[in-house]
Formats: C-alpha cells, structure tokens, sequence
C-alpha cells in the first residue's frame, strides 16, 4: 500500500486534501474514498475477510452456504420454466470464494440446469456486466452494508448532518451542519414519525441507484440480497439511537472510523425497508424478508447438517464441519442476517413456491470444509465479536489509536 507519510496512505491524503479544498465533506464521501480510492482503499489494498483479514463471512465459514445457493438457483430455474441460458449474476463477488463453492455443486444438480448456468461475478457495481436484460438471478452478499452512509443527528429539534473536518490539531473531526441533500430528510420522513431529541443514524442513499442498476441488468428473474440489518422500524428505533457504524480491524471492532484509513472496515446495518421501496420503484416485486437462518432451514441446510453428522469420517473433520454449518444459522449472528427475494416478471407471489422439498437433499453428497474456509472449530475465530447490534456512537472520544 502507498503512504506519503508515516501513518497516512493515500486514501488518508486524499480526503484531507478533499477537506482543505472544500472546508468539509459528507461522511459518505470520506467513507467511499476511505473503503474504495484507488490507491490505498480498505477494500482495493487489503485482504479483508478470512484469518488474515478483518472479518469472515457465511461463504468463508462453510461451504454449504454456496451450496444451498446453487440448490435455491435450481429450484428457481424450474419455476421459471427452465430457460436457458440461465444468467446469475453476483455482485460484489470479492475473493469468488461463493462462486466457486455454488459453481462447484451446480456438478451434482440436474445436468440440463448446470448446463444452462452463465455464473457472472461483478465488483460492487454492474459496470462489468455486458449483458442487459438477463432472465435469471441478481444475488448479493454482505454488499448493501458496505455502501458510504451519510450520518444524521436530532439537534435542537432539527436534523442536522455530520461532516467530516480538520480541527487546529490536524484531526479528523466531525461537525453538524445542514443536511447536503434533501434526500436525507426525505428518507426519515417515510417513518411517519419524529426521531427524539439526540438520536443518532444513517442514512445510506446508495441504495436508490443500486437498484435501478440491477432492476436494468434483469429482464425477468429473481435479486436475492443477504445482509445484516432490520427494517427501517427496527433500524430507527430507540435501541439504535446511537446509530449502527461499525468498524472492523483483525476481528475486533469499535475503533473510530478516522483511525487506520484505509486498513479497517467502515459499516452500517442495512435498511430493509429502503432496498424493498426502492426495489419496487425500479420494477422488483419483494417476495419475502426473512432470517437467513429461516431461509437456510427452508431450503436443506437441517439435511446437510444430519447428513454430515452421519459420515463416516475422522471426528474431528465431523465436528468441525458441524461446527461452521452451526455459525451460519447462529441467533445473533450470521442466523439473524436477512435474506430479501424479489422478482420480475416471472408470475410467482410467494415464496413458498420457491422451498425445496426436504427429499431433494437426500441425494446429494454434503459439502465439506476445504483448506480456504475458515478454521471456526479450530478456536481461531469467534463469531460473538460480530454480533450485529455493536455500536459505534457518533461522538465517540477520537484519542489517537497508536495499535498498529
């Protein structure tokens, strides 16, 4: 990674250099320039998700999580009426890890749907999609919480913005002002109701955008979108008054985002509500909002689990298996992501015309852990440091971090 000084690499120069042209800018411009500048980003420079990184997700804990995908894309085709070419597309594919464990299983499905399948992995945007107007699967990973929020506070009865600024000292500090946009105000307006005094949020206006891109990338066909957040009730409700932003730097979070730009993971809980208004705007009819652990159940995963604690194989690989399929129904955890479906065009209107039937499993070999998933049951890593209600408050002290 580049620095031009100790300490500050080029994402940190960047947007001080931003600050000095512009006396202050959004969070959400610090916050895409800190995750995504090109020279020295968090996410264009750093191995982020596995032991060596800052963070694991579902894909990275256990193979059978691509794996119920690929049986979830089958059963989508079928209802679709089996077309081919089959295009699925996942964005923010990051290491690819999903793709190969989905692509990898599609060997042992119904051999006209894996011939069917174009498998298209993006980064975070659709720019590298060729086709439009694809018939099959938008699908997305931990890819809506990484998008820049732009942060809000209840001051004096008034909803201000917090900017991000230098003070005499040389720090990145926050200052309230006007919003930037009246699409903040226009987003906490849809509550229906008044945020007390003191409360603290974002707002991620990304999502608008997002949608549009994906509702244009797909003819007819289904966006299924994994996240961890809550519906905007839940979201904006007392227990968050603090707001949602997080930070992760080698599995521990809670440091201030101005500490170690571009070397830690800058997140907030996504708005549900947001991504199915939104998706309805641009032509996506939801389907259902549910637990990843309810839709993991529904589509095999307590088969794979009973197959796998049947093998005949050493114990330990046994129960280290069970172990990483355990963490991705986990309460409080990667179990209480939400999964979203919605669809287009394709006449379906429940989600229960997309449920597998239990026999289907049955068949099929259980996905086992490979060198490149994480070691869960080895003790190495603890998904109790993710729980998703840790918080970071807006006006944290912001004492220098000198850990490296």
């Amino acid at each position: 990674m580049k620095k031009d000084r100790v300490g500050q690499n080029r994402a940190e120069t960047e947007i001080r250099q931003r600050i000095a042209s512009e006396g202050r800018i959004t969070f959400a411009d610090f916050m895409e320039t800190a995750l995504y500048y090109p020279e020295g980003g968090y996410y264009t420079t750093q191995k982020v998700v596995g032991g060596a990184g800052d963070y694991f997700t579902s894909p990275a804990a256990h193979p059978a999580f691509g794996a119920l995908l690929a049986l979830q894309l089958e059963r989508i085709w079928e209802v679709m009426g089996r077309p081919e070419p089959f295009h699925t597309v996942e964005m923010g594919a990051g290491d690819g890890l999903l793709a190969r464990d989905l692509v990898e299983f599609t060997k042992h499905l119904q051999p006209e749907f894996t011939r069917a399948l174009e498998y298209l992995t993006t980064d975070r945007t659709t720019s590298s999609v060729a086709k439009m107007g694809i018939t099959g699967c938008v699908i997305s990973n931990e890819l809506v919480d990484a998008f820049p929020v732009h942060r809000f506070r209840i001051d004096d009865g008034t909803l201000k913005e917090a900017f991000v600024t230098i003070n005499n000292a040389g720090e990145l500090v926050e200052e309230l002002g006007a919003p930037s946009t009246p699409l903040i105000s226009r987003r906490l307006e849809n509550l229906g109701r008044r945020l007390p005094e003191g409360f603290k949020g974002e707002v991620n206006l990304d999502i608008s955008p997002w949608m549009e891109r994906v509702s244009r990338v797909l003819d007819r066909g289904f966006v299924i979108t994994i996240d961890y957040g809550h519906e905007a009730e839940q979201l904006y409700s007392a227990k968050r008054s603090m707001g949602t932003l997080q930070t992760y730097f080698r599995h521990t979070d809670g440091s201030s985002p101005y500490q170690r730009i571009g070397r830690q993971d800058i997140t907030a809980h996504v708005d549900f509500t947001a991504v199915v208004d939104e998706g309805r705007a641009s032509g996506l009819s939801p389907l259902v909002l549910l637990s990843q652990a309810e839709f993991l159940n529904d589509i095999g995963m307590r088969e794979i689990e009973k197959d796998i604690s049947e093998l005949k194989i050493d114990a330990y690989e046994r129960d280290a298996n069970l172990t990483a399929i355990r963490e991705l129904v986990k309460p409080g955890g990667l179990g209480s992501y939400l999964v979203l479906i919605q669809q287009k065009r394709t006449g379906v209107r429940s989600f229960e015309s997309l449920i597998l039937d239990a026999s289907r499993t049955t068949a099929l070999p259980a996905p086992l852990l490979r060198p490149e998933h994480i070691p869960l049951f080895a003790g190495r890593l603890s998904q109790t440091e993710f729980t998703i209600d840790h918080l970071w408050p807006l006006d944290q002290d912001q004492h220098e971090d000198q850990s490296p």
